[in-house]
């Protein structure tokens, strides 16, 4: 008996084994990938010389442990397993807060401490690129204000100060707290930047709402949410920029199956069942038409924030064009152009009417992603001049710093002098 039952055990194991190689190489069953980034092993040939320093047993090692047979599966038990007896997440990136609200580890790091400690541990250095940034803002504004065209700021909310009662306990962080967004709006004040603090709303708005700020188990705004903050900035553009755009109506919230990026967090868990108790809600979109309004191109420089934006509204019956500079490098929702390298910036900011830096706290240490000096270069200075200082310098240096090479532009007040081009794209355009 004990015999029968040893080789049955044994040709068990065998069938699993077999059913695993099956799956690895053939894909049996049609499993659901894990969510966030994996890198692809990368693969050694066979070779005498590999066999021999070890480099190809290596690396057949690796695959074999990244890479088999209901490997999805196996995974999704375990941290299903982690979730379900000891309320954990096998994900590094994400921590789980009280209550089950879902974090990310550096949003963390940015609450308890500050993001600038990945730049500098310099505080006044760090305030001194805040002031520069803001002097930066001032100038291209009000050049841009010149050719009607409207430039502002929007500083975006965050879950971890929005929501900080959920948060888990300080992770060990002994560094000083200094935040960007609280720094910020002080500047903008006494330099008169255009600017709308949407963490500030939120952070009044919070318990008043009959729809979620921040969803529990996201790093975003809500999709509703996202969709009453854009409404409010764009009453922001038609008072401060002086036009008349199309608005729209948001109907009442109602409860939904999640759509993303309301459970990003949740999703990188890579559970087996969706996390009990979570709700998420919809709302419908109705852009009222205005036959006095105007159909503006809108270029927005910024973090992830505007893929809900984008999701739930229907930007193009508000804006003619539009495009999302997304961190000013890749360029989304522009048929014409894919990278921000790739463009004329003078060619877009004059084809523009808006222009709005949206950022939220965790982003403000690298605010404008350059954008700000690179434009205020080229809209003061010729082409030629320009190129000429490229040819002893690198482009990364040059629109990081052009004040170095450009002193004039350090000075205060409004540069005067305007590149020459720029009239000539005026009239191309009108």
């Amino acid at each position: 008996m004990k015999k029968t039952a040893l080789n049955i055990l044994c040709v068990l194991t065998l069938c699993i084994f077999i059913l695993i190689f099956l799956q690895d190489k053939v894909q049996i069953f049609s499993l659901e990938k894990l969510n966030g980034v994996y890198k692809p092993n990368e693969k050694v040939e066979l070779t005498l010389d590999n066999l021999y320093n070890g480099s190809y047993q290596n690396s057949l090692e690796t695959d074999l442990r990244f890479d088999f047979g209901f490997r999805e599966l196996l995974i999704r038990f375990y941290n299903q397993y982690l979730w379900d007896f000891y309320h954990k997440s096998s994900n590094y990136t994400v921590m789980v807060g009280k209550d089950n609200w879902l974090y990310g580890r550096d949003e963390i790091v940015n609450y308890y401490q500050s993001a600038m400690y990945q730049y500098t541990k310099d505080r006044d250095a760090m305030k001194r690129q805040f002031d520069l940034e803001a002097q930066r803002m001032f100038k291209v504004q009000n050049i841009l204000q010149e050719y009607d065209i409207f430039l502002f700021v929007s500083l975006l909310p965050a879950k971890t100060f929005v929501f900080s009662e959920y948060l888990p306990e300080n992770p060990s962080l002994s560094l000083p707290p200094f935040h960007g967004f609280q720094y910020y709006p002080g500047v903008f004040d006494s330099l008169g930047v255009n600017y709308i603090n949407i963490e500030q709303i939120f952070e009044n708005e919070k318990g008043k709402t009959d729809y979620q700020l921040f969803p529990k188990s996201g790093k975003h705004w809500t999709n509703v949410a996202s969709a009453h903050a854009f409404d409010t900035i764009l009453r922001f553009v038609e008072e401060n920029g002086d036009m008349n755009l199309n608005n729209y109506t948001i109907g009442e919230p109602f409860e939904c199956d999640p759509i993303y990026p309301d459970n990003d967090y949740e999703l990188l868990l890579n559970l087996l069942r969706p996390i009990k108790g979570n709700k998420y809600y919809n709302a419908k979109i109705l852009v009222e038409h205005d036959e006095a309004a105007i159909k503006p191109k809108f270029i927005i420089i910024g973090d992830s924030f505007f893929w809900n934006i984008n999701k739930i509204i229907p930007l193009k019956r508000i804006f003619s064009n539009y495009s999302y500079w997304y961190y000013n490098s890749t360029i989304n929702f522009d048929p014409n152009h894919s990278h921000t390298s790739d463009v004329d910036i003078l060619e877009e900011i004059f084809s523009s009417k808006i222009i709005d830096l949206s950022y939220s706290p965790e982003q403000l240490y690298v605010f404008s992603n350059n954008f700000l000096p690179k434009a205020l270069l080229y809209l003061t200075h010729e082409d030629s001049e320009i190129d000429s200082v490229l040819n002893t310098v690198s482009k990364e240096e040059l629109f990081a710093n052009p004040e170095k090479h450009f002193p004039d532009l350090a000075a205060d007040g409004i540069p005067t002098s305007r590149n020459s081009r720029i009239q000539t794209i005026m009239n191309k355009n009108h």
